[in-house]
C-alpha cells in the first residue's frame, strides 16, 4: 500500500489535475441500461479519482462535469446530471468541512441559477463555507467551456479599464474561473478519446495529456494512479529546458 501511495517524489507529482470524464453514455448502451445509469456509474469512478489526489497530495481537481454544449442533450439526461451532481454536493458537505476541501464552480452560473436555481444555492453555501479551506480545492466545471471562458476573461479585463499597452498575462489569468490557482499540470480524458474539446485551453498549454483507454465507469483507483505515475516519469520540457517553468509567449 505504501508503494501505491508514493509514486515519486512530491516535486514530480502534478499540483492541479484535470479530469475530462468521458464514456458513461457508451458504458451504459453497451450493457443495455439507460444513460442516466451510465452518469451514476461515472459519479463513482469520479469519487475514486478524488480519494486518489488527496491521497497524494495534489492540491487542485478540476472535474469537468457539464459542457456548454451539454445542453444540447435531451432535457431528461440534462436533469439526471444535474441531481447526480446536487446528490454529490450534499452527501460531501460535511466531509468538505472536515477534511478542509475547498469547493469553487468555474463556468457559467446565469443558465444553472435560472434552470436549476436549487443546485445553484447548493453550489453557492458550500463555496461561501469552504471559501477558506486550503488542504484540497475542487473545481466543479458546470455549464463550462474554454471559448466561453475566454470570452468573459476578456468581458472582465474591459470591465477594469485595462488598456491594451497594460495587458499582461498575469491580468489576463486574474480574470479567468481559476485565478488564483497553479495551471493545470496534467488532464486525464477516460474512454480513449484523444482530444480535450476545450478544456481550460489557456491554464492547460504546457498541461501533459494522459487518455486512458478504459470508459469513465471502468475506470478504478490504480488506472488513475498509474495516470499519474506516467506523469512522473515524463520529462517536461517547456520550450526546450527539461524541468523548467513556462515563460509567457513561450512555445
Amino acid at each position: 500500500m505504501g508503494a501505491a501511495r508514493d509514486p515519486a517524489p512530491p516535486e514530480r507529482l502534478p499540483r492541479h489535475i484535470v479530469l475530462i470524464p468521458d464514456g458513461n453514455g457508451r458504458w451504459a448502451a453497451e450493457r443495455g441500461k439507460p444513460t442516466p445509469e451510465g452518469h451514476l456509474a461515472g459519479a463513482r469512478a469520479v469519487e475514486a479519482f478524488l480519494r486518489v489526489c488527496r491521497d497524494w497530495g495534489v492540491r487542485v481537481a478540476t472535474v469537468w462535469a457539464f459542457s456548454t454544449e451539454n445542453w444540447e442533450r435531451s432535457g431528461g439526461e440534462v436533469d439526471a446530471i444535474m441531481n447526480l451532481i446536487a446528490l454529490y454536493l450534499r452527501r460531501n458537505r460535511g466531509r468538505f468541512e472536515r477534511e478542509d476541501i475547498r469547493l469553487r464552480h468555474i463556468g457559467r452560473r446565469d443558465r444553472i441559477a435560472h434552470r436549476y436555481p436549487r443546485l445553484d444555492g447548493l453550489m453557492a453555501r458550500i463555496e461561501g463555507e469552504t471559501r477558506g479551506h486550503d488542504r484540497f480545492a475542487l473545481n466543479l466545471a458546470l455549464d463550462y467551456g474554454g471559448r466561453d471562458e475566454a470570452l468573459r476573461a476578456v468581458g472582465r479585463l474591459l470591465a477594469r479599464g485595462c488598456p491594451p499597452e497594460e495587458l499582461t498575462w498575469e491580468r489576463l489569468s486574474d480574470c479567468l474561473d481559476t485565478a488564483g490557482q497553479p495551471d493545470p499540470d496534467l488532464v486525464i480524458r477516460t474512454s480513449g478519446e484523444l482530444r480535450l474539446s476545450g478544456i481550460l485551453p489557456l491554464q492547460a498549454a504546457y498541461a501533459e495529456l494522459v487518455f486512458p483507454p478504459r470508459l469513465l465507469p471502468e475506470m478504478r483507483e490504480e488506472d488513475f494512479r498509474e495516470a499519474i505515475r506516467e506523469f512522473a516519469r515524463r520529462e517536461r520540457r517547456f520550450g526546450g529546458r527539461p524541468g523548467a517553468a513556462p515563460e509567457p509567449g513561450s512555445e
